[in-house]
């Protein structure tokens, strides 16, 4: 469509696109347009200061045009499309969200753990004559010893020892637990970290509350007494966990009816247990051996 006007010396200029393109504040009203045929290509407009109206609507469209180009360029450069690198930090990629990530999936991650446990706790005795509990959930039959363990291994490699020293009356015991391998595919190697283990988390047995697992290590064992060897050799299992001992009353509680998914624990606080035992059984025992010695830790330091 072509617009012309029929105002007596006035000037025609030739503007491509159609009426419609121009903002009306930027294009006043003009008396006097007549309304002719141009194929659709554009219109011209004449009036009195004709030229000037022009520039105007030059000047307003180009501000329309840079306007709608800047909010598209910041709009790119907010929100950065799915599968881009993000463009500032903390921003996710795709739809990897705020998961856990496994600790191989950290790019400085060294597989080192330095960890020193202290106020030792002993659960039932050393020497009990059977029938016995030594996991103790009512927190009937713990014993506070001096003693410590020192836990230096490389989860990558699967390889370092937990060392455990602790003082009953006279006699002096030394717990070296430093061959591990893995007895199920969780236990990845024998040293893992980041897991849920017992209870229903469908690792391990369920003799104990389901628990989150900083660090555990699965593997054999040597028991010495006053420097002599009292246990060679015997199944093992370290574990750096969520605290499972009430602090005012010391009961796990533990199985229980729950309303929540996670565990029995309390990840407010933090322990290291350390379990060993023989492969002979004695059904007559909690748990079902001839010897489980059971200690843990709850003063944890990483080092």
């Amino acid at each position: 469509m072509t617009f012309t006007s029929t105002l007596r010396g006035s000037e025609n200029e030739y503007w491509p696109g159609s009426p419609s393109d121009f903002d009306p504040v930027a294009l006043p009203a003009v008396s006097g347009l007549r309304k002719t045929v141009d194929g659709g290509k554009g219109f011209h407009l004449a009036e009195k200061g004709g030229k000037e109206i022009m520039r105007r609507c030059r000047v307003m469209r180009c501000s329309s045009i840079l306007g709608v180009l800047v909010l598209a360029l910041m709009a790119e450069t907010v929100q950065p499309s799915r599968g881009e690198e993000p463009k500032q930090f903390g921003t996710p990629k795709g739809d990897e969200g705020t998961r856990i990530f496994m600790a191989t999936e950290h790019p400085h991650y060294s597989g080192q753990f330095h960890l020193k446990g202290q106020k030792a706790t002993l659960v039932g005795g050393l020497q009990d004559p059977s029938p016995w509990d030594h996991l103790d959930h009512a927190g009937k039959h713990l014993k506070s010893l001096p003693g410590t363990i020192e836990i230096d291994v490389d989860e990558r490699a699967n390889t370092g020892r937990a060392v455990a020293e602790l003082k009953d009356g006279t006699d002096q015991y030394r717990i070296v637990f430093d061959r591990f391998a893995a007895a199920a595919p969780y236990q990845d190697g024998g040293i893992a970290t980041r897991l849920y283990e017992h209870g229903d988390s469908g690792n391990g047995d369920p003799l104990y509350p389901k628990t989150w697992l900083y660090l555990a290590g699965w593997g054999r064992a040597d028991v010495f007494k006053n420097g002599q060897p009292l246990y060679k050799d015997y199944s093992a299992h370290f574990m750096v966990m969520e605290r499972s001992r009430d602090p005012k009353t010391h009961e796990v509680r533990y199985p229980e009816k729950r309303t929540l998914p996670g565990g029995e624990t309390d990840p407010a606080g933090m322990e290291i247990d350390l379990w060993v035992r023989s492969k002979e059984a004695n059904a007559k025992n909690f748990p079902p051996y001839e010897v489980f010695l059971h200690l843990y830790w709850d003063e944890v330091t990483w080092r």
